[in-house]
């Protein structure tokens, strides 16, 4: 029994699709579509493809290059927890905060959320699309 025996029809099928619809694209949508491929977790059909293109497009991320330059990340869900998630993220990758300067009675109540809506939401946007947000920031 080879590989191809073991897949159902179905999934040969969408494999199919897919490849047909990303070869109907030109080579920046190509470019654009492998990007988004190679740094997301969350998005993965033609139709999210499609979509996630387009709601890029309302904040100027137009192409691959764009999009690699202002790509920050993406966290699982939506609302204000994850954007004090990624606040606590950027604080602790730009080494913000030792934990050897700061006692844990102290770090432990910093309030994320308040350093988003008073810093960050000006540096990075927030684009939540099919149960996820994605950051962008907005400096490239």
């Amino acid at each position: 029994m080879t590989t191809t025996d073991k897949l159902s029809a179905e999934f040969i099928k969408a494999r199919e699709d897919f490849a047909a619809w990303y070869d109907a694209k030109s080579e920046d949508e190509q470019a654009f579509i492998d990007e988004i491929s190679d740094r997301t977790s969350y998005i993965i059909d033609e139709d999210e493809y499609d979509a996630f293109i387009d709601e890029l497009d309302s904040y100027g991320i137009t192409d691959a290059e764009t999009f690699a330059d202002a790509y920050y990340g993406e966290i699982e869900g939506i609302g204000k927890y994850v954007t004090a998630e990624f606040t606590e993220q950027v604080i602790e990758e730009g080494c913000y905060l030792s934990s050897a300067d700061l006692p844990t009675f102290i770090t432990n109540h910093i309030d994320y959320q308040s350093i988003w809506d008073c810093e960050l939401r000006f540096d990075f946007n927030a684009v939540e699309f099919k149960g996820n947000t994605y950051f962008f920031n907005n400096n490239y």
